[in-house]
């Protein structure tokens, strides 16, 4: 048997399929799609299995040739074994037209198999930008196919044609029953195969990128506006004018389908970018997609996907909302865009902003917790666990933005009086101020902080405090069980500045028109927070331990505690003598802490002569010991929130320095243990 190249291998693999592509889509009966499907599915084993066997002579360098491929494979590496065979990349093409089936297992498979074909072209070190070039043809035709009513005609001419051969009318003919189906079937495979690239060489990504850019730029996203806001009968009578003429008619569940997997793969873009850390490809690319956010924004929310389906609804508001707080996490937030993304937040998701940030405990549901399926988001007028999900993303997208604006260091031609945020505390702070940067940030998050807090707040000093930390403790338990934005929160609340002993004037804070900058100061006080925190997650050292050697979280979590050691021990009073209100007692009853193994106890350790040099208690040892003997008779367990915080991190120094005596922590945490011990020593002189 004479030596194959791949794609030739691939083409007559294909061909068993022209039986069923032969066919008109109307007679496709049952029992004719159940051997479509056989096939296919015989298709895609077959080239799984030569990946296999690719990746298994690549690792054992065998001179076994099950493929009847030569030994050297230099097949493979010739130009003349990609697509220079037109009829190799008709054979991609009549595979590709199965993917505007209305069988959903069809189509499904169909793109599953060109996942597969992805990575058997890696694997086989054949044309990656033959291949990428065939799928962002195929794709842009079928976009520009659907829109054919608003393009004049021969206005398709792909610069990938140039690369391929084969002829417009060829494609147009294989694909001309294509529908939006298929355009998110594309988008879905190509999502699939950005996954599958991170197993690989950064190359291949970097092409992926670039080809991914080339397409983003291309696409006449302002047609693609017509069909998913202008095509609905209010458009329509508002305008005078018949969409239709303009744009083909859209069915509800593609329209729903391709606007879906759109945001999963530009949310899986950014996410991969930033993990990839490729350089300017993926900047480029995360910039062209920051560049369509208003348009996606305005899809979201038009009568075509929303009308009769709530739950659809939900799960795009929380695709729309993930994709920008990904980009604001990823890209450098200029002012202008802080603005238009500041107006874009108060358009759509001002109903969000608005919710109380207290709420209520929610009903357990079948679905997990902040999924956008939950059941309970069908009772009406009823903050359920859904919009709570969707809550927390609208709040941090805002406070990114308006607390951005407050470090954003202003241009020399933009120099004003209160330059320095210390300055805009004397101030009379106009709602309507467009001072500067630092200004316009502390009346926004002033204006939202006003929605949540007391009417009456700044009239009662003694309320004062115990309202602040109200807020502040609700606020840090709307977040506690988002893991993926948590520490992303709570570090971005330090770019508020702290006061921890602020002007007094005749017993309270300075005249109420400067309470404007104090209650933001108060409320996100960095010491109250970490206090919370800690409570929230019941003083377990091995939680923190948890978040500091994961994957994910582990450089956000150390971050985070660096952060507020350093605020802690540059105010240890404040944070000892914490709660200083009635609010917070409940935060002083935990559950007992499991103790590491072999790991020595912090009470032991803290309760040790080296804490007095007389061997006594210390005062605090003695309070705590007090309130437990009074509060047993109730059964629980009590412990000053500083004790708690205290036994919490001083466990979780032992825990780190027993593990990197081991060398079994991920990274060196020399920093967070120099902190610590800092903490501790602090906590030596108490």
């Amino acid at each position: 048997m004479s030596p194959q190249s791949p794609y030739s291998r691939l083409s007559s693999l294909i061909a068993s399929l022209s039986p069923y592509l032969e066919l008109a889509p109307e007679s496709l009966t049952k029992e004719i799609e159940n051997h479509l499907l056989i096939t296919l599915s015989q298709v895609f084993v077959q080239v799984k299995q030569w990946t296999h066997e690719f990746d298994s002579d690549s690792d054992s360098h065998s001179d076994e040739d099950s493929m009847a491929m030569p030994a050297d494979n230099s097949a493979c590496s010739d130009v003349s074994t990609s697509y220079s065979d037109n009829g190799n990349c008709l054979a991609m093409v009549d595979l590709m037209a199965l993917l505007a089936a209305q069988n959903q297992y069809i189509q499904h498979l169909a793109g599953n198999t060109f996942v597969a074909i992805s990575e058997f072209v890696i694997a086989s070190d054949s044309s990656w930008d033959d291949f990428m070039h065939f799928m962002c043809l195929c794709l842009e035709w079928a976009i520009c196919n659907n829109l054919s009513c608003s393009l004049e005609p021969n206005a398709f001419k792909s610069q990938y044609l140039d690369y391929l051969p084969i002829s417009i009318s060829l494609l147009k003919l294989k694909l001309r029953n294509t529908n939006w189906l298929m355009v998110a079937a594309i988008f879905r495979i190509l999502r699939n195969i950005l996954k599958l690239l991170r197993d690989f060489d950064d190359n291949f990504i970097k092409q992926y990128l670039d080809f991914i850019g080339s397409f983003i730029s291309n696409v006449p996203w302002d047609l693609l506006n017509e069909v998913f806001v202008g095509h609905n009968a209010e458009a329509s009578r508002s305008t005078g004018e018949d969409i239709s003429h303009h744009v083909k008619a859209v069915q509800p569940k593609e329209a729903i389908t391709f606007y879906g997997n759109l945001l999963q793969f530009f949310c899986s873009l950014v996410e991969q970018s930033n993990l990839l850390e490729v350089g300017v490809d993926s900047l480029s690319v995360i910039c062209k997609i920051r560049n369509l956010v208003p348009k996606l924004l305005s899809w979201c929310h038009s009568e075509l996907q929303s009308s009769d389906n709530v739950r659809i609804s939900q799960y795009f508001r929380h695709k729309v909302l993930m994709l920008m707080v990904k980009l604001s996490l990823r890209i450098h937030l200029e002012y202008t865009l802080i603005i238009s993304w500041l107006h874009l937040v108060y358009e759509y998701f001002e109903d969000l902003l608005l919710l109380p940030i207290p709420g209520e405990k929610f009903e357990e549901d079948y679905c997990l917790e902040g999924s956008p399926f939950c059941t309970s988001i069908f009772n009406p007028g009823k903050q359920n666990v859904s919009s709570r999900h969707l809550q927390r993303l609208a709040v941090f997208l805002f406070l990114r933005c308006s607390l951005s604006l407050l470090t954003m260091k202003a241009s020399p031609d933009k120099q004003c009086a209160c330059e320095r945020l210390e300055v805009c505390t004397t101030l009379d702070l106009n709602l309507n101020s467009e001072c500067c940067s630092k200004s316009k940030g502390l009346i926004e998050l002033h204006k939202w902080l006003l929605a949540h807090v007391p009417a009456d707040i700044f009239l009662d000093h003694e309320m004062y405090s115990k309202r602040c930390l109200t807020f502040t403790l609700s606020f840090v338990q709307l977040y506690m069980h988002e893991d993926d934005i948590l520490f992303e929160v709570l570090l971005q609340l330090f770019c508020m500045p702290f006061h921890p002993d602020p002007p007094i004037r005749g017993g309270c804070r300075l005249e109420v028109k400067n309470h404007k900058f104090f209650l933001a100061s108060d409320l996100f006080n960095p010491i109250h927070i970490f206090h919370i925190f800690l409570a929230e997650i019941l003083y377990d050292h091995q939680v923190l331990l948890d978040y500091l050697i994961s994957k994910d979280r582990g450089a956000s979590c150390a971050e985070y505690l660096l952060r507020s050691l350093r605020v802690v021990c540059d105010s240890w009073n404040l944070f000892v003598k914490y709660p200083e209100t009635e609010e917070a007692k409940h935060l002083l009853y935990s559950k007992r802490r499991k103790v590491l193994a072999g790991c020595l106890d912090s009470d032991e350790a803290l309760s040790s002569p080296r804490v007095r040099n007389d061997g006594a208690p210390s005062s605090l040892e003695m309070e705590c010991k007090k309130v437990q003997l009074s509060d047993s008779k109730h059964g629980r367990n009590y412990r000053l929130p500083f004790v708690g915080a205290r036994d919490c991190l001083v466990s979780l120094k032992t825990s780190i320095e027993s593990l990197c005596q081991k060398n079994l922590f991920p990274y060196n945490p020399q920093a967070l243990l120099l902190r610590l011990i800092r903490f501790q020593e602090l906590c030596f002189k108490q």
